[in-house]
């Protein structure tokens, strides 16, 4: 559709529908209250865009304006009127319209991506992540997020369209949180996948969402913890001693991520981490050929750490 195409008109905001192809489906009160003000001061400056469709009008661009003007009771609006997209042309346009200008709740954009792949499927088009950012100019690592919601439970998927109605500051189940759940879920399928003859995937999914709304987990990365609970031998600890802390985290109610963490690996990751800091400095200590280049305050935490190695492995260690 070229843009030559379009005619500026006067339209009647009655006679105007929403597009059902828009991703953006939550509008949220405070900035639709500050767009209204705006428009009751100095009125709609920028067109709106719409297809024909018979006697009514279908938006493509500028919902937020039009549902003002309507709050408004506005004889007219501004409307560029643009041909009839196709129903994938429709789709696409809502997207590249759109996304460049607000964050969309991720949850709605998931369910729409998925029709575009539908269509995209049905035309035997290639559909993957990498298509699906090309052409809808979202970026590649919103679209991967957005799919992984797609494998929601539905009840899940309701809970966060309803979830991203409220005001974004009362907004508690975000899609970030199934996101790590899944990342931690993955992890123990790949590196401890006996724990689910234990309990089951769904098991694990409503434990760890539950302890998240009861507070007994209190931060989505605290998940990135399960992953590594799951990568326990890289560690150093054994299988055997991880895999029965993560399925008491499914099953004890109160029993944290922080627990299970440090009754599993936490002392290796930390014993690690120093092994990896001593062999760094003792890689910059040799450089040197003595100490008579250092400062006082160098040779005074030399002095404070030949201590405590004293003191943890002997004189003669």
């Amino acid at each position: 559709m070229a843009k030559g195409d379009a005619a500026l008109q006067e339209i009647d905001p009655d006679i105007i529908k929403p597009n059902p192809d828009n991703p953006r489906l939550i509008f949220h009160e405070d900035e639709m209250n500050e767009l209204l003000e705006s428009i009751r001061e100095v009125g709609v400056k920028v067109p709106i865009s719409v297809y024909a469709d018979g006697s009514t009008y279908v938006l493509l661009d500028g919902e937020r304006r039009w549902r003002c003007s309507r709050r408004l009771n506005l004889d007219a609006i501004p409307a560029l009127v643009q041909p009839k997209p196709t129903r994938l042309e429709n789709l696409l346009m809502m997207f590249n319209i759109h996304n460049v200008r607000v964050d969309w709740d991720i949850m709605p954009m998931a369910l729409k991506l998925r029709e575009v792949r539908d269509m995209l499927v049905a035309e035997g088009k290639p559909s993957g992540p990498k298509e699906l950012a090309g052409i809808t100019g979202v970026r590649l690592t919103s679209i991967r997020r957005a799919l992984e919601l797609l494998d929601l439970p539905q009840h899940y998927q309701k809970l966060l369209l309803k979830e991203a109605e409220k005001p974004r500051e009362q907004q508690r189940i975000k899609a970030d949180l199934f996101i790590e759940v899944y990342k931690s879920l993955h992890a123990i399928e790949r590196h401890i996948p006996e724990v689910f003859e234990t309990v089951t995937k769904t098991q694990y999914i409503d434990a760890m969402v539950k302890k998240y709304v009861s507070g007994v987990i209190d931060n989505v990365v605290g998940f990135r913890e399960v992953s590594k609970i799951a990568r326990a031998e890289l560690a150093g600890v054994s299988k055997q001693q991880a895999r029965p802390a993560i399925i008491k985290l499914v099953k004890r109610k109160g029993y944290g991520i922080d627990e299970a963490f440090r009754d599993t690996v936490e002392a290796a990751y930390e014993q690690r981490d120093l092994t990896s800091k001593l062999d760094n400095l003792t890689e910059k200590l040799t450089r040197y050929k003595s100490s008579k280049n250092f400062t006082k305050d160098v040779c005074l935490a030399l002095a404070r750490l030949r201590t405590e190695i004293n003191r943890l492995i002997g004189r003669s260690g």
